[in-house]
């Protein structure tokens, strides 16, 4: 039996990161028959906000990381001495077949350095774009690190020009199709935007998108999905206020049953500065859901087909991503078009075809 072990910071908080965790410890463990260890660092004692298999085990390390203070400070740098005496203690006892870093912690930079026999994964679940051109020393370091991990894991062909060594592995993010559907004809005009509240979501083009939309089609609702009470919520909550939008766009915070409000919409829309792969664009998809983004880099570009299963509009162009709400309102027909090919589109991103991949092309790999 393979020991896979799966490095993060913690799943005590909702986020793509922890949920693709969890649905691929579970399916290694149910469908491979693997042995699943999970090992945060700072758990902070709360508990699990993803359900895991009996069979998959949960290790907090507790080095508890104080995230308001650089990692080069004294108190962060004791603490990720104790990180890696920790590790090495572990690897050398349990012997696992596989290390993946799944989220960016600071045990990233020293594994491949660390006595093992394991082989060793890191994934990466944000965008490399605006750090290609960039040659400072700093670079030269993360790519001489990089270099020495077994695979990399990027999650688009796009993404994988963006790294300099040639242990780059795509396997882009999976996603549970359910027998949930929406009937996007029954629907109520309802537009949906699942976000982390800051800044790089942009929420400010997607008020005065709405601001636009609104005077034109006053029955629909932007129902905004996402944890709320930070500074940049606080923001975008009085934006809503000051042009008297309250009618119209609803705050609805933090949803455990995500698919299931999304099945409830017309269209999500997205208004990001940049992604790597979204996730929620294959949530939407999952059910039906056609989605509406900026052709921001890169994320949307590699999962939406311009108007097939949804729409990519110009980066930024707030006046056009309006007319092509507009006339998406206006057309029941296209509206079921993209609709239905947004349904087999996530076909190709099942839980069951991104799993096999990673078997063929990584865990097949160690005898």
């Amino acid at each position: 039996m393979k020991k896979i072990v799966i490095l993060v910071d913690q799943l005590n908080s909702h986020g793509g990161i922890e949920k693709l965790v969890a649905v691929k410890a579970n399916y290694w463990t149910t469908f491979f028959d693997y042995d699943v260890t999970i090992i945060s660092t700072e758990q902070f004692k709360k508990p699990l906000v993803y359900s895991l298999s009996d069979r998959v085990k949960f290790v907090d390390l507790s080095i508890n990381y104080n995230r308001d203070r650089s990692y080069f400070s004294l108190s962060n740098g004791l603490k990720f001495l104790s990180n890696i005496i920790k590790i090495q203690r572990y690897i050398i006892k349990e012997k696992p077949n596989f290390i993946d870093v799944a989220s960016h912690i600071p045990i990233t930079y020293f594994l491949p350095f660390l006595y093992r026999n394991s082989k060793i994964i890191k994934e990466f679940h944000f965008t490399k774009f605006d750090r290609v051109k960039q040659h400072d020393f700093k670079s030269k370091v993360l790519n001489y690190i990089e270099s020495k991990y077994d695979f990399l894991v990027v999650l688009s062909d796009e993404e994988r020009n963006f790294y300099a060594s040639n242990n780059v592995v795509v396997l882009p993010n999976p996603i549970e199709i359910k027998n949930q559907m929406a009937n996007i004809e029954d629907n109520k005009n309802i537009a949906i935007a699942i976000v982390r509240f800051a800044a790089v979501k942009q929420l400010e083009k997607l008020i005065e998108i709405w601001t636009s939309f609104i005077a034109i089609n006053p029955t629909w609702k932007l129902f905004i999905f996402g944890t709320i009470g930070n500074d940049y919520f606080k923001k975008i909550e009085q934006l809503v206020f000051d042009r008297n939008l309250q009618s119209s766009v609803v705050f609805k915070g933090q949803s455990d049953t995500i698919q299931s409000e999304i099945a409830k919409a017309k269209v999500m829309l997205m208004t990001s500065e940049q992604e790597c792969f979204p996730l929620v664009i294959l949530e939407a998809n999952s059910v039906g859901i056609p989605v509406i983004s900026f052709d921001c880099p890169t994320g949307p570009r590699n999962i939406i087909h311009h108007k097939t299963d949804g729409i990519l509009v110009e980066f930024n162009n707030c006046d056009s991503f309006v007319a092509e709400l507009v006339t998406f309102d206006k057309d029941i027909n296209y509206q079921n078009y993209l609709s239905n090919n947004a349904k087999e589109n996530a076909v190709k991103y099942s839980i069951e075809a991104i799993m096999n991949k990673w078997n063929k092309l990584i865990f097949s790999t160690y005898d």
